[in-house]
Parts: structure tokens; C-alpha cells; sequence
């Protein structure tokens, strides 16, 4: 159990629910396989290696799974069923067929097709700390966060929950790492970038295995380009791509991490799933509050 990505919340306010009391709350939403005639179903489903309870929780720490199950219908052979369609009807009756018609047999054509497509299931994963108020989804995109944070409000009825922000913008900072090789002594820079133009939007720079203090990459900065996503190392512990919105891409927990992992034999998956989740949700608890503070703070924090 080792998150890949971190889309970060912070909780506005104690998390109000205990492992049970949550648990039952996810019930009313536990996934159902996607209907025959339907494209797309989603719902919570066991997270932990029981495979029963809808809520894993070890101490403060819970940990829950959204599934997603949907039906492969590829967009090419909707329109190749189509367009026998038309072509059909077209030659049957001697007309062109209006947009409407069209629009309305492909609706009949996808409602026919669809209880014969492949399904693929996807599980997301979150993890609540709700001693340090933390809400973690492990995804690359915030668009598959919001689906996994809106289900969840769903079912609380509340979830006041916003993006981890830092007092301070990233952008300028990781730039200045780069700049003058001002990273802090826990940061070890890594090979990867992505710049971004601010008066021209849209314009980027992506450098990939390069030196980043070399004069190749600062002449990007000279001329007035700024980092939006950094390649790193933390504390000799992690390595990641950090975003300026501060989600976490490629995230992987080093061998100093893994080691004490390692050493241990579990009795079973369960015992090794335990261990695996403690040791993670313990290194990013370390983490994620050094996250803000290289940038200045989270934002809104009392000084």
C-alpha cells in the first residue's frame, strides 16, 4: 500500500466521524457493477486486505477506496455502426437524414452496443488522517479527486475540505532554487523541469535527464520563464515531481525508506499491508508539513 501521486487537502475542521460511524455512512454508496445499459458506476468498496470493512483504519489514520467500473466503447466503432445506419436508412428512404435523426440513432446504437462492451475497474484511493486534518487522493489529476472528494461529501452531507496551499508562490521559489542553487538542505534537485512562460500563456519548456543548474536550462530563467513542476529528492527519503500547485507526481519512497520495510516478515498480507500503510502514512505525515514550510507556510496558518 504505497501512494503514487498526492492531491492534498487540508480539512477545515475535525473530521467529525470514527472508523464505524464512516464506514456506515460509505454503505449507502458501496459500488454496484455497471448495469448493462449503463457506461459508468462507481462506489465505495473494501480498501484493506479483509476485504469486508469499507473503512481500513490504523489508529487516526483511515484509509478508503473509490471504484470505478465502465464500459469500453470506443468512439470509432459507435461511428462505424452509424454510419451503416444512416447509410441504410438514407438508401431506404431517399433522404438525407437531418442532424437530429443522426443524434437519435446513435443514442439507439450506443443503448445496443453497450451490454456487449469489455468493462475496466479502477480503484482510488484516499487516505484521512484526521489527527493532523489531511485528506490524501492518490491521483495524477484533481479532476479524479473532485470525483472521489464529491461522493465522499455525499455521504457525510459536509466535507469542508480545500487544496493545501502554501503563504507563499512556488513558482518564484523552486525558480530561485534553480537560479542560484539556493535549494534547502533537505532538497536534492533533480533532472526533470517544466517551465512556463507568464506573459505568453501556454508557452513551456520541458527538460527531461538534463542538469538543471547547468547554463542551458538557466538561460530559460534569464529570460523570464518559471518553474511550474520540479524533479527532487526530500530528506533522502522520497523522490518526487513536485507541482506549483503542490500535488505530487511519481512519488516513490527510497530504499532508507524501504529498508526497515524489508526487514520485516510478515505472517500474512494483512500484517504486510499494516506495515506498509503505518510506514507510509507515517513519512508523508513528515512530509507534508514540510511541503508548505518550503514555500513560506501553509497559507492562512497562524504565525
Amino acid at each position: 500500500m504505497w501512494f503514487r501521486n498526492l492531491c492534498i487537502y487540508r480539512l477545515n475542521e475535525p473530521f467529525p466521524f470514527d472508523a464505524e460511524q464512516l464506514a456506515a455512512r460509505l454503505a449507502d454508496f458501496a459500488f454496484q457493477p455497471v448495469g448493462r445499459t449503463e457506461s459508468l458506476s462507481r462506489g465505495w468498496v473494501p480498501p484493506g486486505p479483509d476485504g469486508e470493512a469499507l473503512v481500513y483504519a490504523s489508529g487516526s489514520q483511515y484509509l478508503v477506496c473509490l471504484q470505478e467500473e465502465s464500459r469500453l466503447l470506443p468512439a470509432s466503432v459507435i461511428r462505424e455502426a452509424l454510419d451503416e445506419r444512416v447509410a441504410e436508412r438514407e438508401a431506404a428512404e431517399h433522404r438525407k437524414l437531418g442532424r437530429k435523426e443522426k443524434n437519435r440513432l446513435k443514442e439507439e446504437i450506443t443503448v445496443e452496443l453497450l451490454p456487449r462492451a469489455f468493462t475496466r475497474a479502477k480503484p482510488l484511493y484516499a487516505w484521512i488522517d484526521t489527527r493532523n486534518r489531511y485528506l490524501v487522493v492518490d491521483t495524477a489529476t484533481w479532476r479524479q479527486a473532485e470525483d472521489l472528494t464529491e461522493l465522499l461529501r455525499s455521504c457525510l452531507g459536509s466535507l469542508p475540505i480545500q487544496p493545501l496551499t502554501a503563504a507563499g508562490n512556488p513558482q518564484p521559489v523552486m525558480t530561485e532554487w534553480l537560479a542560484h542553487q539556493s535549494e534547502p538542505a533537505d532538497v536534492e534537485i533533480g533532472d526533470e523541469a517544466v517551465f512556463e512562460d507568464p506573459q505568453n500563456e501556454g508557452a513551456e519548456v520541458r527538460c527531461k535527464r538534463l542538469d538543471l543548474h547547468s547554463g542551458e536550462v538557466t538561460a530559460h530563467i534569464k529570460a523570464g520563464k518559471l518553474v511550474r513542476r520540479l524533479a527532487l529528492t526530500w530528506d533522502e527519503r522520497m523522490g518526487l515531481v513536485l507541482d506549483a500547485d503542490l500535488s505530487v507526481k511519481r512519488l516513490k519512497f527510497l530504499d532508507v525508506v524501504r529498508e526497515g520495510d524489508d526487514d520485516f516478515t510478515p505472517d500474512s498480507a494483512a500484517e504486510r499491508f499494516d506495515a506498509d500503510f503505518a510506514i507510509m502514512t507515517l513519512e508523508l505525515g513528515r512530509f507534508l508539513p514540510r511541503l508548505t514550510e518550503l514555500f513560506g507556510g501553509e497559507a492562512g496558518a497562524a504565525g
